[in-house]
């Protein structure tokens, strides 16, 4: 005879691992629900509410929406989403009429989600990795993995993604974004740790972006000349920053 305990732990796992094969498909949903609720506003406002409870009629009254009624169910659903994923937590208490009424209060994952940030934010990042013009390149993994040749992107788009970022102003500026912000946070940890730089006197960041690498860097060890070095699309959007130098180079196809 088997072991009931064996059958049960077996279905355990199957259950589990079925469950974790719905997750990675149902992933980019996840992606794109949290690129909704930035976009939206929905992760400032719960950010910004520093940890008073709201509910989905408090947070889309600052939506446009003509109906703010479906706006109100809307944002419910999604934040309901949300929380399944520990975005947002939610809290459900018994309203006057009697029916559930949800609430809602950032999780801490908020904190590197919201654009109010002084330490640094993946809100563009998170923009910026399902963007409209950036997620068609995904389509063609399969394609390039098997027949070898062009990336992916190139694939989608008949040149290299950093060529193309130099004819699409809004992605390419989206992408600045999304690297200058990673950088504050990733940069403020490494000078917290890395004490290497003191004897350095000109320091080059190949594909240096906007030059925030370089701005974090000098502005601590002001005896360092940087030199950004990127394309020039990039470098049309690096403010100037003191003692620090740009220098473009010429994009070609086999980038």
């Amino acid at each position: 005879m088997s072991n009931p305990a064996v059958g049960a732990a077996g279905g355990d796992v199957e259950e589990a691992t079925c469950l974790h094969a719905l997750e990675l498909i149902s992933a980019s949903a996840v992606s794109m629900t949290v690129k909704a609720a930035i976009e939206l506003g929905l992760i400032d406002a719960l950010i910004m509410a520093a940890g008073l409870a709201m509910t989905a009629d408090e947070l889309s009254a600052q939506l446009p929406a003509a109906d703010k009624a479906e706006a109100a169910a809307s944002v419910d659903w999604l934040l309901r989403f949300l929380a399944c994923y520990n975005v947002v937590k939610c809290s459900t208490e018994t309203s006057p009429s009697g029916e559930p009424l949800r609430q809602y209060t950032a999780a801490p994952v908020c904190r590197w989600l919201t654009s109010n940030s002084r330490e640094g934010s993946l809100a563009p990042l998170a923009k910026f990795a399902v963007d409209k013009d950036y997620l068609p390149s995904w389509n063609h993994l399969e394609a390039a993995v098997a027949g070898g040749g062009p990336a992916a992107f190139e694939r989608a788009y008949g040149v290299p993604m950093f060529q193309y970022m130099g004819t699409n102003t809004r992605l390419n500026r989206l992408f600045n974004k999304a690297m200058a912000q990673q950088t504050m946070m990733v940069i403020s940890k490494l000078l917290e740790r890395f004490k290497g730089f003191d004897g350095i006197s000109v320091l080059v960041d190949v594909g240096g972006g906007t030059g925030a690498t370089l701005e974090m860097i000098t502005s601590r060890y002001k005896h360092i000349r940087g030199i950004n070095f990127d394309l020039p699309h990039a470098l049309s959007e690096a403010p100037a920053i003191p003692e620090c130098l740009r220098d473009g180079l010429t994009p070609h196809s086999n980038e």
